[in-house]
């Protein structure tokens, strides 16, 4: 039996699926989360960003997963990568010159440049967590606007 993935014919784009059987790419789903930029403001969606962090147990998750000489901390990484995910940008490189530009970023990492491995090293080892803190994220934007609680 061919898979979805067979049957789209798009390699670099992996589709979705959902429950009525219908194919969702993943372009669609980054033009959503992307949305998250111009639903709030910038400062009130790190806040969130920040807030469900916090909420995640990571610093129990994360222990000894770190070297003693890190550079970053695993918290400003984790909040710097949501951040960037829930407004659409995922490049370590753009990631990090938005750290040295944009006030939301600098506010997030603290004022520390982030080097661009660190976040692909952070990123490949935390894609679970990353995954969980974006659907959480995403979860409260969506209470946020509608007024849900």
């Amino acid at each position: 039996m061919e898979s979805r993935v067979h049957r789209t014919g798009n390699i670099g784009h992996q589709p979705i699926g959902r429950t009525d059987g219908e194919i969702v790419g993943l372009d669609k789903i980054s033009e959503v989360i992307g949305g998250l930029r111009n639903w709030s403001d910038p400062f009130a969606l790190a806040s969130w960003v920040e807030k469900e962090a916090d909420g995640l147990n990571y610093a129990a998750v994360m222990a000894g997963m770190f070297e003693p000489k890190a550079e970053s901390d695993t918290r400003i990484l984790l909040c710097v990568l949501g951040y960037s995910y829930a407004i659409g940008i995922y490049s370590s490189e753009e990631i990090v010159r938005n750290c040295r530009t944009n006030e939301a970023f600098a506010a997030l990492s603290g004022g520390k440049f982030l080097l661009r491995q660190e976040l692909k090293w952070f990123r490949c080892r935390n894609r679970p967590m990353l995954n969980e803190l974006l659907g959480r994220v995403f979860v409260r934007a969506v209470c946020e606007w509608y007024g849900l609680g």
